[in-house]
């Protein structure tokens, strides 16, 4: 069981930290660069059902290899890593929706910079305990 454990561990991690790493540095950016705005915001906006539950489903493998590996320090972040991805889709995604809607700009900018630093947060975790279970590995 551990070694199934740590593959899928290490799957997880590289699916979550890999498609948060392309969704940020290189979707995104490609969007609003390429696209005229009135196109890229909806665009990004059908875009986040698909990254949101992409990276629940790698935390989930993730998460699911920690336990089979026993690895209490991995499975409590990737279960917290699942619990904000859920929270940002249902909670934060629609807020900042009707944000936009009522042209609150300030509370948009708010809300969308906590978005961020959550992200953020999440994607240091998983490459945190990437490179952790790599040097690990023998």
């Amino acid at each position: 069981m551990r070694i199934t454990g740590s593959i899928l561990s290490l799957l997880g991690l590289a699916a979550l930290a890999g498609g948060m790493l392309f969704f940020g540095a290189v979707m995104a950016p490609l969007v609003f660069l390429h696209l005229p705005l009135s196109v890229a915001g909806p665009f990004i906006r059908i875009a986040f059902p698909w990254y949101y539950a992409f990276c629940a489903a790698s935390a989930g493998i993730a998460a699911l290899g920690a336990a089979l590996r026993r690895d209490w320090l991995a499975l409590p972040l990737m279960l917290a890593v699942i619990a904000i991805t859920a929270w940002l889709y249902l909670y934060l995604l629609p807020a900042l929706d009707a944000l936009r809607a009522a042209h609150d700009a300030a509370g948009f900018t708010r809300g969308h910079q906590l978005s961020v630093w959550l992200n953020g947060a999440e994607l240091l975790a998983a490459l945190m305990l990437l490179v952790r279970l790599a040097a690990r590995l023998k």
